[in-house]
């Protein structure tokens, strides 16, 4: 394993003729080459230790080419990367800055009026314009003939992902390069990624499934990478670039489904590795893909285990099984039941060391090392892992009353328009994140009704409407 600076510059001499990143321009892709990547990496690189910023750099975008060269050069030179939802407003960006200190917010010109209101509380904090500033400090970096020094500790905090930004404890995981690197020889082994394939990219790389599986382990199979441009645009670029290592959700799989047709599903058959996680993939249509001979290979895993914990093996037709353990993990049921379910625990170089500023009992990391997922399955004899739900969550009110989440998502969920609903504590009282196509007024009203049926300690204060359910957690 090396670090990210050195991948880089063994990238560069294997392979810096080779086109890397395409991003759409003017109807077309416009591609860049190895070189030309890593040197944007380090020109900015050094362009931001001139500037002065160093420690950790929150990254407030959505996926671009600017995104992709700050964040290695963040964790490969700077200090460390703390990239976010681009979807956060001010109030989530302020609840995480009471866990971390920030030196430097690098964020895209939309979020403009987000910023503005974060300057006045944070007066201390560097905030740069990506699309305003890159251009001026990526020419500023090639002048700067200073050597640039990597982040070779392995063992030092490269990244900093928040699970959660409304709630109030937010869970701030650190994770090293050797948390963020460590599942690669596993993953090569049983989906060898190579120089000849082609990722196309539509998830938020914000987040630790995509930003790690299909982006940052591209510095170690030198495979070429497409971003999407529009998602309402995701098949149609699809068919253009056919690519053949693509990682998606159950809810992007449902849509590809439901639109599929010949030319389609010819195009899936040419991925050689279409990765799915993020929640429970429906078995119906799993088998479909399957069954006409898409590589479909459901994944499992967490944020706090820098992704991948489980994943299907290729020609595995188990429609059942939610991965089988990588090599390299120690995992364990614990507590099962008579039918051998319960709750997943995870030990090994990609797990965390624990949440940042959380000394409470909502730890979820032992003594040993073990990282409790909160999930509930069981493990055949040949490593297949078969999810069985979420152990119930327990929001504990201010007077002692007991309100499990689960109960109240099952509430919310009847109504069909609602996408996917995840209830949490914030000041000792229930409050609900859903994803919908609803109005945001039509969704509160639909909240409002569930609260009339409530008693008065179960009902939901706070709610917060989004249009995507692309969520952290990869399960």
């Amino acid at each position: 394993m090396k670090c990210i600076c050195e991948y880089l510059e063994e990238d560069r001499k294997k392979w810096g003729e080779l086109p890397y990143i395409s991003v759409k321009k003017n109807g077309g892709f416009v591609s860049r080459t190895f070189g030309e990547v890593i040197g944007d990496v380090q020109a900015l690189a050094r362009a931001l230790v001139s500037e002065g910023v160093c420690g950790n750099v929150m990254l407030y975008s959505p996926n671009s080419y600017d995104w992709a060269v700050a964040d290695l050069a963040v964790m490969g030179y700077v200090g460390v990367c703390v990239p976010i939802d681009s979807e956060w407003t001010a109030f989530d960006i302020l609840n995480t800055l009471s866990v971390i200190e920030i030196n430097t917010v690098l964020y895209e010109k939309s979020k403009r009026g987000v910023i503005n209101e974060l300057r006045g509380q944070h007066p201390e904090i560097r905030f740069l314009c990506i699309d305003e500033s890159f251009p001026e400090l990526l020419e500023k970096g090639k002048t700067i003939d200073t050597p640039l020094c990597g982040k070779t500790d392995m063992g030092e905090t490269a990244m900093i992902l928040f699970t959660s930004g409304t709630t109030n404890r937010p869970k701030a995981i650190p994770l090293t390069q050797t948390n963020l690197l460590h599942n690669w020889d596993a993953l090569y082994a049983r989906t060898p990624m190579t120089e000849s394939d082609i990722s196309y990219i539509f998830l938020p790389l914000n987040h630790v499934y995509a930003g790690v599986a299909n982006f940052l382990y591209t510095i170690i199979s030198g495979m070429r990478i497409y971003l999407c441009s529009d998602r309402s645009k995701m098949l149609e670029e699809m068919l253009e670039v056919r690519p053949t290592v693509v990682c998606t959700v159950p809810l992007i799989l449902k849509r590809i489904y439901d639109s599929a047709d010949e030319n389609i599903v010819e195009m899936l058959r040419n991925i050689r590795f279409l990765y799915c996680g993020g929640s429970f993939t429906d078995p119906k249509v799993k088998k479909y893909f399957i069954d006409n001979n898409v590589q479909l290979l459901e994944a499992y895993g967490t944020t706090e285990t820098s992704s991948v914990i489980a994943l299907a093996k290729p020609g595995d037709k188990n429609i059942e099984c939610n991965g089988v353990i990588l090599d390299g993990l120690d995992v364990r049921i614990i507590d099962p039941d008579p039918d051998g379910v319960g709750e997943i625990i995870v030990s090994g170089g990609s797990v965390s060391s624990g949440y940042i500023s959380r000394n409470d009992n909502y730890s979820d990391f032992d003594s040993e090392g073990f990282y409790h997922t909160g999930d509930l399955g069981c493990i055949d004899g040949d490593g297949r892992l078969f999810l069985r739900g979420r152990k119930k969550r327990v929001i504990i009110t201010a007077n002692g009353k007991n309100i499990y989440a689960d109960e109240l998502e099952a509430l919310i969920l009847k109504n069909p328009e609602i996408r996917a609903a995840a209830v949490f504590e914030e000041n000792f009282h229930p409050a609900v994140r859903i994803y919908t196509d609803l109005s945001e007024t039509d969704a509160r009203k639909y909240i409002e009704k569930v609260n009339e049926n409530l008693p008065k300690f179960k009902r939901i204060k706070n709610v917060y409407v989004k249009s995507e359910a692309f969520g952290g957690r990869l399960k």
